[in-house]
């Protein structure tokens, strides 16, 4: 924040400064292992796009596909500290009908806003190959605040929850993943 001469505060907004972007290609951990989050990008002066979060069904242009996916997580500008990282790994897919269940590489995305001492702030998790409608019932939003940011934190610690549901039994996150942040 500045100050005129006229004695009014103005408030300057910073660009978002990226720190770090991995564009490697992970390897998909096995069925039944552990997940791992590898950060794939780090900005600085972001926040999160609540707007879209909020109402990922309206954000999502024609098909729900990567392409209109990814912006509905991306960073906005804002004072914080974001990170996206991606878990790459085996799941068990439906076939349809009575066909074998497949198994395939999924990815789930993991979005964290921290202060300056990486304190977390929010944090949202989403499968990035749901395919089901309404978007949100895959969306996870953390209920933990404080919990500094840390390498190979567990994700259970973030103690996720859905942004929607119908169903209380169904409500929390289930699976573990540990988050790499190098």
């Amino acid at each position: 924040m500045t100050f005129l001469s006229t004695g009014l505060a103005s408030c300057q907004t910073k660009s978002i400064k990226t720190i770090f972007v991995s564009n490697q290609k992970d390897t998909a951990t096995r069925l039944k292992e552990t997940k791992i989050y590898r950060l794939k990008k780090q900005t600085i002066n972001s926040d999160f796009d609540y707007s879209k979060l909020d109402n990922m069904d309206d954000s999502i242009k024609d098909t729900l596909n990567l392409k209109n996916l990814m912006p509905i997580f991306a960073p906005i500008n804002g004072q914080y500290k974001y990170f996206q990282f991606i878990s790459t790994f085996q799941g068990e897919a439906y076939n349809g009908g009575d066909g074998p269940i497949l198994i395939k590489d999924f990815h789930d995305i993991l979005i964290i806003k921290t202060d300056n001492e990486n304190k977390i702030l929010d944090a949202y998790q989403y499968t990035l190959e749901w395919a089901e409608m309404p978007s949100e019932y895959d969306l996870f939003q953390s209920s933990t605040k404080g919990l500094t940011l840390t390498d190979n934190m567990n994700i259970t610690s973030l103690k996720l929850t859905r942004t929607y549901y119908w169903d209380d039994k169904n409500k929390l996150h289930k699976d573990g993943g540990v988050i790499k942040l190098k």
